[in-house]
């Protein structure tokens, strides 16, 4: 039964007429916008920092960055993370509504003790550039903040 109702639900649905500002060409664009908003891959440590990873309560925190605009558009942040770490950072990730993960991207990502947004000293950081939509970036932690 709960599956019939399961299915119901998504055919109910999924007959839904499109809201207006989705539709037209300019609704298609945006459409694509949400399409490719995200990014996936992997954060690896460098061999000879993994000692160098705080063995109390640490974070991984990972920023998207468009390369006009040195706010961050979204953060990932997970608490004692396994490396390497497979990450994807999506439209629930952003810090503002009227901003897009999209085109050419600088990821950051560093190791702290702090789930704060500026690196502290002892932190282990690293970056990769992406575009939006793409798998498989590798985002390799290779310095240590001094």
């Amino acid at each position: 039964m709960r599956i019939f109702l399961l299915v119901l639900a998504v055919a109910v649905f999924s007959c839904q007429e499109l809201p207006k500002k989705y539709r037209g060409e300019e609704g298609k664009k945006l459409l694509e916008k949400y399409r490719y908003q995200f990014v996936e891959g992997v954060v690896e440590i460098d061999p000879s920092l993994k000692d160098q990873i705080p063995e109390e309560k640490h974070f991984l925190i990972i920023a998207v960055k468009d390369k006009e605009n040195p706010m961050p558009i979204a953060v990932l942040r997970v608490s004692d993370p396994e490396f390497p770490y497979k990450f994807k950072i999506t439209g629930k990730d952003k810090l503002r509504e009227d901003r897009f993960i999209e085109g050419e991207l600088i990821l950051t990502a560093r190791v702290s003790r702090s789930q704060g947004a500026e690196a502290q000293k002892g932190d282990l950081v690293g970056s990769a550039e992406a575009r939006a939509g793409q798998r498989g970036v590798l985002i390799k932690i290779t310095d240590k903040v001094n």
